[in-house]
């Protein structure tokens, strides 16, 4: 009876002879095997395997599966890398939009008003507060003025200023501009002032410059201090090598999209 040599039956699975083909073979383009290669290793291991000690079937099904999804990983990897670049281009694109606008970002708590402009703060009450006060100091920590602005329930709560009047929330907050610190008044090139329609005096704002604001409010019997945001104007937008926006903003800050608490229409 003629005995069978196995001398020639490879040892190598196919993943083995996958892996080696990918080390010898040179492709200009790639360096991967597609699913056509990998089929006609799978069927030359089969006709040369030994016919006394056959693969098992358990393990052949593994290195199949095992293709399989390393396969699916570099689609999966491939899609990824994709889809995050597409994020970085739509971020890019979102943070050119803000040139020329103001936003409101965490930690920026000094606000620059320019001329004929408005600045503005946001502020979180995390429950009701009575007696608020808006406290507006300059750049130099002075204080200038203190405005009652009532009562507030819990939540947002926004201000914005333009040197003289003060919006809250939206609205135009009547003020006792007679109990202001600043009695300031706008005059004509004979010194003389400048009359509205009804015969008063034109009010002058404070001047352009570096402003923040303080809001304190009553709390359960007890004054409480809240943390108020200024906006900031966005000058310009940096991008760094991986994509990533970093906003430029007036007075030399610098904060990433995440950091947005707000955008202002002033």
């Amino acid at each position: 009876m003629s005995s069978i040599d196995t001398s020639t039956t490879t040892s190598s699975s196919v993943l083995d002879q996958y892996s080696n083909t990918t080390k010898n073979v040179d492709k200009p383009k790639t360096n991967e095997m597609g699913q056509d290669e990998f089929l006609k290793l799978m069927i030359a291991e089969l006709n040369n395997q030994n016919p006394l000690d056959p693969q098992d079937n358990g393990e052949f099904i593994a290195q199949l599966a095992q293709f399989s999804t390393v396969e699916g990983l570099d689609k999966l990897n491939n899609t990824t890398e994709g889809m995050s670049t597409n994020m970085r281009s739509s971020q890019a694109l979102q943070a050119s939009t803000l040139v020329g606008q103001s936003v409101i970002v965490e930690g920026n708590e000094l606000g620059l008003l320019l001329n004929q402009g408005i600045v503005s703060g946001y502020s979180e009450l995390p429950e009701s507060a009575s007696d608020l006060k808006l406290s507006i100091t300059d750049e130099n920590g002075q204080l200038l003025e203190q405005i009652p602005l009532g009562n507030h329930a819990a939540g947002e709560l926004s201000v914005r200023w333009d040197g003289l009047n003060l919006l809250l929330d939206g609205e135009i907050l009547d003020l006792d501009y007679s109990a202001l610190n600043r009695q300031e008044f706008y005059v004509d090139e004979n010194g003389e002032q400048v009359l509205d329609e009804a015969g008063n005096p034109v009010r002058a704002p404070y001047p352009p410059g570096e402003y923040s604001f303080k809001i304190t409010g009553n709390v359960a019997g007890s004054t409480e201090e809240f943390i108020t945001l200024m906006s900031a104007r966005v000058d310009s937008v940096s991008l760094s090598p991986t994509g990533a926006a970093t906003l430029n903003l007036a007075g030399g800050q610098r904060a990433a999209m995440d950091e947005i608490k707000q955008i202002v229409n002033e």
